[in-house]
């Protein structure tokens, strides 16, 4: 038990010893000092069950006489809910007598005589901060900084060394603002004379980064300075501490909150361990720093490794007791790219551009709690190698680890920021909708979530005699395959050992680097036998994965944004060149002057290239679910066109479904029209109450069914929704039959 605990059950107990003799019936002896019997006309006892007939007798702990303290009836030996609320809680003690009071708050902190749970202002300043609980009955404080961090007694902002370590250093709150608050002691680590909070390189590392005021060559901040706010409810207080939220739009967020340590040195490709915790109040006002990765739009190689951080949004004006639906999105990008902060546009370093996840219309607009996470990517989330198998029993698949502890992070925190953790949706875009699909069919991964949603991708996973080959050209590359003097074949542990010595960016670019023969994209989910057990198609053709309501869908023509400039007369030649001898087929059952392409040679190659890759192997997933689960599953075809592309008869593009989902339409980067407004709104009903109840639905729109192998029903989803069946049938039958 941490010091904060035993002064909290200190308090506890007294408050309990006073009211029981407050309240006891009067045929009951109170004998705090054991002088008499405790009970009228009996002789003393050890009533309070510790084996010792002592001075304590007269208190309750499995005491054998009948106190009364709620005054129900029921004495509290045999009384397990003695407020009459309900449920046993820890306000049964101080709450006394005010029967039907509920509280997550411990019992009468400030002893104003007002249970918590009715005492809207415990410390008596005149607002509800996080100091109403340390600083007890010092009244009119009003702090910023959190109670009495230090436990001496004192209130953070009256005492001048707060952690008691007998100086003034960067894990202090006072140095802040209130100059009375400085002493003798010096006031920063490194002896810099500048206090912590706001020296430019107070770790002494040499330079001026954002990791100053906190620890040695850290790559973030875990303690910023904290601004001034009166706004009790942007604070939360999670399990490694208080964040600090901003508020945004009507929801509050709070960004860049560490869900696990960082990915570095020792622990890169190792399982994620858990983050430490921090003394203070974390200010979660920035986004994280995104993942090493190439940037397709620079050409160049960018991203920190120390990157495993999430984002939450939840909206401002949810009631105490509100516990709202949850929905946890996984970021596309082929396990390779993307970030929680992907931009709509420009570069990954242009840190001006929107982001396409930012949850806060999202969260407020739908009512509920929206959570983002970078999580590893390319070789750093996904190697493999027997070197890393001698350490853990597997390997690879480091990237789905991070978002199972994300999702374990939400199941021991999201309640905090009014989140339920029953009620929690997964949902995923491209590589992120693939996850989403290996993390259903993951044994690791049950009872995370209980709602799934998979756009744009079929499920699969890397062949492992692939990422074998991946994996020894890249050794090779590195120089960690063999000894360079020798020639003789470094051990498993020993070329772990060298691949775990290379710089991040290093490893990226050498995988990048087109000489090495080796795609971007060469390092994803592989069969381990620990997070993925199986080929998922089978997985679910069996029913032997995390069963649970899905949704899944794609896009009316996932590529249209990747060909853009194909004539009618390039169009068979882009089909021999991918097709070979399968392209007469192709192009007979795609001629070029089929309705749907009408001569447009880059939206026909358009077409065959996502109904080949995206829409067909969807359609066949969902086969393999609705054999084994007809009931919740739900099917979709997004078709709303943006009406600033270029190329509006293209149809709906790969991602194009999220900046409706994440109400970009009724932000600043668009100028929407009303049929975008509409698919909008309606996008925000099916997705939010399926996070809410399970099944996709809205008033006034159209009723979504269920998915089954006899019907196939699918919405097509645009600003005239139609619920329709077998989607792209004889497409789809061509490429089965391929």
């Amino acid at each position: 038990m941490g010091r904060n605990s035993q002064v909290k059950l200190a308090l506890l107990m007294t408050l309990f010893m006073v009211l029981s003799i407050a309240l006891a019936p009067a045929s009951i002896w109170n004998d705090g000092s054991d002088e008499q019997s405790d009970q009228q006309g009996s002789p003393d006892i050890d009533d309070d069950g510790d084996g010792v007939v002592d001075s304590e007798d007269a208190f309750p702990l499995n005491s054998t006489e009948q106190y009364d303290t709620d005054g129900d009836g029921v004495g509290d030996n045999t009384d397990t809910d003695d407020d009459g609320d309900g449920w046993s809680d820890v306000d049964e003690i101080a709450c006394g007598t005010q029967a039907n009071i509920s509280s997550s708050s411990p019992s009468d902190i400030d002893m104003d005589g007002e249970c918590d749970a009715l005492d809207p202002d415990d410390d008596g300043d005149g607002w509800f901060d996080v100091d109403e609980i340390a600083c007890g009955t010092q009244a009119n404080i009003s702090s910023s900084s959190p109670s009495d961090i230090d436990m001496d007694g004192e209130c953070d902002v009256l005492d001048p060394d707060d952690d008691g370590d007998g100086w003034f250093d960067v894990d202090e709150i006072a140095c802040g603002s209130d100059p009375l608050n400085s002493s003798d002691i010096p006031l920063d680590s490194d002896a810099d004379d500048i206090c912590d909070l706001v020296d430019n390189d107070d770790d002494g590392d040499g330079v001026n980064d954002d990791d100053d005021a906190f620890p040695l060559d850290s790559n973030r901040s875990a303690v910023a300075p904290v601004p001034e706010t009166s706004n009790a409810s942007l604070y939360a207080t999670i399990d490694t501490g208080i964040m600090l939220g901003t508020e945004e739009e009507g929801s509050i967020a709070y960004k860049g909150v560490p869900y696990v340590a960082p990915p570095i040195g020792e622990l890169r490709w190792r399982p994620p361990v858990a983050a430490a915790a921090w003394t203070g109040v974390f200010n979660a006002d920035s986004y994280p720093p995104f993942c090493p990765q190439p940037d397709n739009n620079l050409g160049e190689v960018g991203g920190v490794e120390d990157c495993l951080y999430l984002n939450v949004w939840t909206p401002a004006d949810r009631g105490v007791n509100e516990s709202l639906p949850v929905m946890v999105f996984l970021h596309g990008g082929g396990n390779f790219l993307g970030s929680s902060t992907s931009p709509l546009n420009g570069t990954l370093e242009n840190t001006n551009s929107t982001p396409t996840y930012e949850g806060q219309r999202l969260s407020a607009h739908g009512r509920v709690v929206v959570v983002t996470l970078n999580y590893r990517l390319g070789v750093l989330g996904f190697l493999t190698h027997p070197g890393l198998i001698d350490e853990e029993g597997y390997s690879g698949n480091y990237g789905l680890m991070d978002q199972i502890e994300a999702l374990k992070w939400v199941q021991r925190n999201i309640a905090a920021v009014g989140g339920d953790s029953e009620r929690v949706m997964l949902f995923g875009q491209s590589g992120g909708g693939r996850d989403v699909c290996l993390l259903v069919t993951s044994p690791k991964a049950a009872g995370l979530f209980s709602r799934a949603a998979m756009h744009s991708i079929p499920c699969g996973n890397q062949p492992y005699s692939q990422a074998v080959t991946t994996r020894n050209a890249l050794l090779a590359e590195m120089s960690c395959q063999t000894d360079g003097a020798t020639s003789t074949e470094l051990t498993a542990a020993e070329q772990v050992a060298c691949m775990r010595g290379k710089d991040a960016i290093g490893l990226v670019s050498a995988v990048s680097a087109q000489p090495l023969g080796l795609a971007s994209g060469a390092f994803r989910p592989t069969i381990d036998g620990n997070i993925i057990t199986g080929i998922a198609r089978s997985l679910f053709a069996s029913g032997d994965y995390n069963h649970m309501p899905m949704i899944i869908g794609t896009n009316g023509l996932e590529y249209a944004h990747r060909w853009t400039d194909i004539t009618a007369a390039q169009y068979p030649g882009y089909i021999n060149a991918t097709f070979g001898s399968d392209a007469a087929a192709v192009l007979a059952q795609y001629p070029i002057n089929r309705s749907d392409f009408a001569g447009d040679g880059s939206k026909a190659y358009s077409t065959v290239m996502s109904d080949k890759n995206a829409v067909c192997p969807t359609r066949s997933l969902a086969a393999s679910i609705a054999a084994s689960q007809a009931d919740d599953l739900f099917y979709y075809r997004f078709h709303q066109v943006l009406s600033t592309t270029d190329r509006k008869g293209d149809g709906a593009y790969h991602t194009t479904e999220l900046l409706y989902l994440f109400q970009h339409m009724s932000g600043d980067a668009f100028s929407a029209t009303d049929d975008e407004r509409f698919t909008e709104a309606a996008m925000l009903e099916y997705w939010t109450s399926f996070a809410a109840t399970g099944v996709p639905s809205g008033d006034g729109l159209a009723t979504w069914l269920n998915h089954d192998a006899t019907d196939e029903y699918y919405l097509s989803i645009n600003s005239t929704l139609e619920l329709l069946q077998r989607a792209k049938e004889s497409d789809c039958e061509f490429w089965n039959g391929l």
